[in-house]
């Protein structure tokens, strides 16, 4: 056969993944048990000061802002691929930091912390990589 000089351009395109939504789904669902201890910490902890003569409001808040933290990852994490993948998918990646380090620091949570970090850190990653990519 003759070469015919035709010159043949492949392009690949490659499409947004659904692993942001997935990773926040199941990093939600690893979250249950350690925003459970961390709803019963914050009860206890507003019970201890209160009985202390304090007002009850001193450690209890960072035991919610955990719930806070968990639930906004989950709820961003079903953005990775719309057109603020960039923005939702540094917040979800801090959160998972966040959420990754109190995993290491409460050791009674810390099997199910590092989970959900991990998640949230893989969420937030393929959120800034779908912003890169077409569809």
């Amino acid at each position: 056969m003759e070469n015919s000089g035709v010159t043949v351009m492949v392009n690949v395109e490659k499409k947004k993944s659904n692993a942001a939504w997935i990773c926040g789904l199941i990093g939600f669902i690893t979250s249950l048990p350690n925003s459970f201890c961390a709803m019963i910490c914050a009860g206890v902890s507003v019970a201890v000061e209160e009985s202390a003569g304090g007002d009850g409001s001193g450690s209890a808040g960072y035991f919610w802002f955990i719930v806070l933290v968990s639930i906004l990852c989950f709820a961003l994490s079903f953005m990775g691929k719309s057109k603020n993948s960039f923005v939702t998918g540094l917040i979800v990646l801090l959160g998972g930091i966040f959420i990754l380090i109190n995993g290491f620091i409460g050791f009674g949570s810390m099997l199910w912390g590092t989970a959900t970090g991990g998640l949230y850190i893989a969420s937030g990653i393929v959120s800034i990589l779908n912003k890169k990519r077409a569809n």
